[in-house]
Formats: structure tokens, C-alpha cells, sequence
């Protein structure tokens, strides 16, 4: 009846509107009519079974809006999946997605509506495990829809157990669904989701622990590879189990070899450590030995350099293995030198000095395998030292960390970083380092103006570089952290990095300056300079602190089974000599995805087509060595992606940098780039790999990474150059 009413009033209106309204007969004619109908309803997803009521809202010409919910014609185009009834009540039937459609006097609105499976039972397993006091067990949830599917849900369930005295059960991620025996008994698991329910029976015995065996046993891993050991234990009932995630691990020497709270030990250097597993009074252990049986070649860099006499030169050797993969070796190899009156390098550090003019030849040895390269101390003496940044303002607590460059009577430029004698003329205002970590690095003490100085001398040459620093009246406000809560497997590192805002609304990175730590080590482990690690399945805080203030982020290392890794890019092509970069991304059970590109183990099918990087910056970088086709792995707790690339012959051509011609105020930066054009027509950017220099460092000083940092006003040639090619742009500094 009331839609026949609201019909009636419509058509009467329009009848007055036409015939001018009684005594507005001379009023031009206006009818008002319906130009649209807007449908709304709660929600666009529902799940089978469940109902709503939809809305219909007529626009009309005059600007005006109605509910004509129980007035238009409603109707689905596909009934299976959702039923509506006159009036606006949708109930969804089965999966799939249909149209809602409400009509009336010819004009239509329609609503997409996504119905999901309704779930129908869920199932538990194990169905009836025993386990002993102190160990875990791991539940998972199984879900059957309406359709048919089957779901793991084990993440989405609510968990209880009816016995929490005999054994308790994590609903928290990301352990959900992991149980803890706590005493001798019997307790029913439950999973449940909202009315739907599954159960399982666990036993918690009170057998104690015999013995525990470490597998595998005695395991020969080669220097830079990861492996999972398993602790079992063995019963007084005579039962076994695994209590790998249970157990205390340890290595006697983790300079050889280090092991995770989850049993994954990494190799380190050549040698034999104790992998141990102990649980309650009982321990078990087996012998690690680490080797280099897999070393093919080492090569060290910088190849056939020169410095003057009093420079530090540090050297890097980089083993290439026979899986195709690379890794920086300088702290595991041997270093010699053929003649330590020219120039001496520590023993395991790569860090060498030039003392007198002459060559040497520079070796790196690790077993049985050696890479050496020539080193000429020339008879250049110092001229003078440019520091970069010109001038710098810094709060009081607040840091910045100056560059000097020394400049030699050969035209040739070192960086003096490490070697200056650096210097304050008021250490009551700033102070700077002088020691390893610091050099360089000014530090704020309170208001005022005063001058940072670097102090070379050297084969009877002095030379000083000078420059103003100002620390204004700032103090530190607060701390941050990134990246915010995050989400990490065991094994695999997440960097850290905290930054310092101060009231002059400046700010700073931190992250070498304030105390790390983590609320529950067990779960993952930080070092200074920010670097987490995770250890086993759970939650932990990350917390920086320096002074009274602090900042704090949720880490989660991961619970469920890494099910597969991705490459990107999945194929591609690279010039010979040239860089690209790989990423791995890990898929996990409960659909977790994560970037495990510095926790994977990368490998090159061919080695001699090209190699690529396991080291801690470099990770998935490889580099063509020549012409052909090999296949990238990346390997990580069981799992192995691949992805192909194709080294070409294509040379490089031309290479450009941008801008071509900066302009720049005296005391700032400017980031400049270098992009290859290759032989067949292909082009890429070589920034970070093509070696930057100024044509007068007194003007403006470059960097490896291609940031110029101006000294004093002036013009100076930038140039980069890769494989005997080069490209110049003229930078000016104001």
C-alpha cells in the first residue's frame, strides 16, 4: 500500500507542476523527475549465510534526494550467489560476485556484491600428540568452506586449551597455535571461529630427558653457508622428540661458527667448533668444521694502486666460490706484504701503510688458495687538504662528521680520514675524534663558534685544512626509529636506524650514537649500529637509547615454514664487467611475505659467465665476467628460487652525468649521476659503480657514491669513468 501511496503523491505532483500549480498558471511549466538511484548497503563482502539490508536513494532534478528502498524493483544477476527480496534484504548463498540492481521508471542503480565460502569445520593436528613437560608443539587449524575448499587458518583461530595447569597454547602471533607442556596430564585443544569449532587431545608426560643427539653429525660446512641443526631427545619413557626450538644452543667458537637460538649455524672462518644442545640437566653436541674446499679464486682491491708515502691504504680481497657466488674474505684471509719497508698490512684486516717510495706485491691467502696485487708508494708530498663540508651548524648533543682530502705535489688526492691529526680550537664548545669510528666526527658540547682542523705530515711535508663549525643552541627533543614493526625469519637480519630531532628542528641519524637492545634476546638479538637478528618465533621490542630518551619498535620473527622465494627481476640482460642488483622475496605458510635478500644464499650456475655477492652491503649483486647465460639462486631455509640472466658483449659507448652543469652554494652537496649507453643501444645506471673524480678537489671534493661536496667558490670537472670511458659536467660552486 505504501508504495501505491508514494506513487500517487509522485503522480499528482507532476500533475500540479504541468498544470501551473492553481494560481500560478502563468509560471513557466517544471516537471521534476528521477535522474539516478544510489544503492549503499553495510558492507560489499559478505560470507555465505549471512544477510543484509540494502538501501535505494532516488536523485531527482530539482536537487532533491528520497529513500525509495521499498519502492523500486530489486533484483540480482546471479540468485545462486545472493537472493534479494522485495523491500532490500540481500542473503548471501555461495562464493562468487554478483550485481544488486534497484529500478524504477526506467532509471537503475547497482552495488557489486563479493560473497566469501562460509566456514563449515575445522579440523586440528596433530589429532592426539604427546609431548613431555617443557617442550612445544606446534597445532595447525584447517578450515572446510562451503564450497568445498580447505583453508590452513591456524592464524585467524581463536586457541584454548581446557587444562592450562598440563599444558598452554598461544593464540598471539606469530606462534598461534603453539602449545607448551607444563606438567604431567591430558588437556583438549580448541580452535575455534565464532560457532565453528575443532578440538585435539594432548598428553603431557612427565618423562625426563636421557639423551640428545645434534644432527647431522659432525658436519663439514663451507665458509659462508648456513645450516639447520636438529636436537632430538630421547626419553626415560622411551620415547624421542624434537626439541630443536626448545633447546639452548651454543658454539665453543663462533669466530668459527655461530648458531641462532633455533639451531642454524652460520660458518664464519676455516677451523672446528662444538655445536652443543642442551635441555633440563642433558646435553648433546656435535663437531662443525668449517672449510674452503669450495674457494676457486681470491682477488683483491684496489688492483695495481699507488699512494704517496704516509697514506693508509685499505685493502679488500673478495673469494669467489665455486657456486658462482662472491664473498668478502678481508677478515678471514692472510695478508702479507713482499717488502714491509715500502708498505706494511695487518695480518687479518686488509689495512696497510705506505712508508717509502717503491713496489710491492700485496697477498691474500686462505688455505691453499692466494690472490696478490701491486702497490706503488710514490715520492709525493702533500700540498694541501680540502675539507668538506665548508661550514657546518650543528645543535648542542648533535654530530657531523667532516672529510679531508689531501691534496699532493703529483696532482694525485687521498682521503686523510683515518691518518689527519684532527683538531678543535675550543673542545669546550666541540670536540672531534681521533680515534677508530670517530675520526672526524665533531661533536657538540655547547653554544659557540669554533674551528675544526685535519694535520698531515709526511715524508717531510705538513699540510693543515681548516673550517668553521658553528653548534647553535638546539638540544635533542626526541628519538624515532625505522623501520617500524617488522617482520623478519629466524636467521635473516632487519637494519635498524634512529634518528635524533632537535629543538632547532634539525635532525640526525643516531644509530652509531645510542644504546640497542632487545626485550627478549631469545627471540632476536641487536648489535650496536642497529643490526637485528632473528634467533627463534616471536615477539620482541627493539629499543635505541641515548640519555633520557629512547624509541621502541615490534619486531616478529617469523613462526610459520618458508614456502617458496622469488627472484626479481625474474630475467634480465647485462653488459660484461657491469652490476645488477637482485632481490629475493620469501612467501611464507600464512601467506607472509618478506625481503630476504641479505639472508639468503646466492649462487651463478657458471662462475665464469657471472658471479654474484654474499656480501652484508652487497647481497644479490652480480657482475658479468663474460658472454652467456647462467641461472641466480637464492637459497634460505630449505627453499630455492631462480631467475636467468644473460651476459651480453655489449660494450659501453658513451656514459653521461647528470646535472651537466650544477650550480651549488658553498657548504652544500649535490648528488650527481652516471648512466652507461652500451654498444647495443642499451643503457643503465652506473652511479654506484663508476669512479668519480674532481678535477679540483680545492674547489669541490666527489665521493664513490657520485655526491660532490663543495670546499670554496669555484669551477671544477666532475668526471666519472667505467672501462676506460668517461664523462665529464661542470660543477660551480657559489
Amino acid at each position: 500500500m505504501r508504495s501505491i501511496r508514494l506513487a500517487t503523491i509522485f503522480a499528482l505532483l507532476i500533475f500540479m507542476v504541468a498544470c501551473g500549480g492553481g494560481s500560478q498558471g502563468n509560471s513557466p511549466q517544471q516537471q521534476i523527475s528521477l535522474l539516478s538511484i544510489q544503492i549503499t548497503g553495510p558492507t560489499a563482502n559478505l560470507v555465505a549465510g549471512q544477510s543484509q539490508q540494502m538501501t535505494a536513494t532516488g536523485n531527482f532534478s530539482d536537487k532533491s534526494s528520497q529513500s525509495l528502498t521499498n519502492s523500486v524493483q530489486w533484483s540480482s544477476s546471479n540468485s545462486s550467489v545472493a537472493a534479494i527480496a522485495a523491500g532490500g534484504s540481500v542473503t548471501a548463498k555461495a562464493a562468487g560476485s554478483c550485481s544488486i540492481t534497484a529500478t524504477m521508471s526506467g532509471v537503475s542503480g547497482s552495488y557489486t556484491l563479493t560473497v566469501s565460502p562460509a566456514l563449515v569445520s575445522i579440523a586440528v593436528m596433530p589429532a592426539t600428540p604427546t609431548i613431555a613437560a617443557n617442550t612445544n608443539q606446534q597445532f595447525i587449524a584447517t578450515g572446510t568452506f562451503s564450497d568445498g575448499s580447505t583453508q590452513n587458518i591456524t592464524g585467524t583461530v581463536t586457541w584454548t586449551s581446557s587444562n592450562t595447569g598440563a599444558a598452554t597454547i598461544s593464540s598471539a602471533s606469530p606462534t598461534q597455535g603453539l602449545a607448551r607442556g607444563l606438567a604431567g596430564g591430558s588437556t583438549t585443544i580448541t580452535a575455534s571461529s565464532g560457532a565453528i569449532l575443532g578440538t585435539a587431545t594432548l598428553n603431557v608426560t612427565n618423562a625426563t630427558v636421557s639423551a640428545i643427539t645434534v644432527s647431522p653429525a659432525n658436519p663439514s660446512l663451507p665458509l659462508g653457508l648456513a645450516l639447520q641443526l636438529t636436537a632430538t631427545a630421547t626419553f626415560s619413557d622411551g620415547t624421542t622428540q624434537d626439541i630443536t626450538d626448545v633447546a639452548a644452543w651454543t658454539s665453543s667458537l663462533t669466530s668459527v661458527a655461530t648458531i641462532t637460538i633455533s639451531g642454524i649455524a652460520t660458518a664464519r672462518n676455516i677451523g672446528t667448533t662444538t655445536i652443543s644442545a642442551a635441555f633440563e640437566s642433558v646435553s648433546g653436541n656435535t663437531s662443525l668444521t668449517v672449510n674452503v674446499a669450495n674457494l676457486q679464486s681470491i682477488s683483491i682491491t684496489p688492483v695495481n694502486s699507488n699512494s704517496p708515502a704516509g697514506v693508509n691504504v685499505f685493502f679488500t680481497a673478495t673469494g669467489t666460490f665455486n657456486d658462482g657466488g662472491t664473498r668478502n674474505l678481508t677478515q678471514q684471509v692472510t695478508w702479507s706484504s713482499s717488502n714491509t719497508s715500502v708498505l706494511t698490512i695487518g695480518s687479518r684486516n686488509g689495512a696497510a701503510s705506505s712508508i717509502a717510495p717503491g713496489t710491492v706485491t700485496v697477498t691474500a691467502t686462505l688455505g691453499t688458495v692466494a690472490g696478490s696485487t701491486t702497490f706503488t708508494v710514490t715520492n709525493a708530498t702533500i700540498v694541501s687538504i680540502s675539507m668538506t663540508p665548508a661550514t657546518a651548524t650543528i645543535p648542542i648533543g648533535g654530530h657531523t662528521t667532516f672529510n679531508a682530502t689531501g691534496v699532493f705535489s703529483d696532482s694525485s688526492t687521498a682521503n686523510l680520514n683515518t691518518i689527519a691529526t684532527w683538531s678543535s680550537s675550543n673542545t669546550a664548545i666541540a670536540t672531534v675524534g681521533n680515534t677508530q669510528g670517530s675520526f672526524g666526527t665533531a661533536f657538540g658540547a655547547s653554544a659557540g663558534n669554533v674551528t675544526i682542523s685535519a694535520t698531515f705530515t709526511a715524508n717531510g711535508a705538513t699540510a693543515m685544512g681548516s673550517v668553521p663549525l658553528t653548534v647553535d643552541s638546539g638540544t635533542l627533543t626526541g628519538l624515532s626509529l625505522q623501520p617500524g614493526n617488522t617482520l623478519i625469519a629466524p636467521g635473516s637480519v632487519v637494519q635498524y636506524g634512529a634518528s635524533g630531532s632537535f629543538s632547532d628542528g634539525t635532525k640526525e641519524s643516531m644509530s652509531q650514537f645510542v644504546s640497542w637492545s632487545s626485550s627478549n634476546n631469545n627471540i632476536a638479538t641487536v648489535a650496536a649500529g642497529g643490526v637485528a637478528t632473528g634467533q627463534s618465533a616471536g615477539s620482541t621490542t627493539i629499543t635505541a637509547q641515548l640519555s633520557s630518551f629512547s624509541a621502541s619498535a615490534t619486531l616478529v620473527v617469523e613462526s610459520s615454514n618458508l614456502s617458496s622465494i622469488q627472484i626479481t627481476p625474474q630475467s634480465t640482460n647485462d653488459p660484461v664487467t657491469i652490476q645488477v642488483q637482485f632481490r629475493a622475496i620469501g612467501t611464507f605458510a600464512n601467506g607472509d611475505k618478506q625481503d630476504l635478500t641479505s639472508a639468503v644464499t646466492w649462487t651463478s650456475s657458471s662462475s665464469s659467465i657471472a658471479t654474484i655477492s654474499n656480501g652484508i652491503s652487497s647481497a644479490g649483486v652480480a657482475t658479468g665476467i663474460q658472454p652467456g647465460t647462467t641461472t641466480i639462486s637464492a637459497a634460505f631455509a630449505g627453499q630455492v628460487g631462480t631467475a636467468t640472466l644473460t651476459v651480453t658483449d655489449a660494450t659501453i659507448t658513451a656514459i653521461a652525468i647528470a646535472p651537466q652543469t650544477p650550480s651549488i652554494s658553498l657548504g652544500s652537496s649535490q648528488q650527481m649521476s652516471a648512466t652507461a649507453t652500451f654498444s647495443d643501444g642499451s643503457s643503465l645506471n652506473i652511479t654506484d659503480q663508476a669512479d668519480w673524480s674532481s678535477s679540483d678537489p680545492s674547489v669541490a671534493t666527489i665521493n664513490q657514491f657520485g655526491v660532490a661536496s663543495s670546499v670554496a667558490s669555484g669551477t671544477t670537472t666532475l668526471k666519472a669513468s667505467l672501462s676506460g670511458v668517461g664523462g665529464t659536467a661542470i660543477l660551480t660552486v657559489q
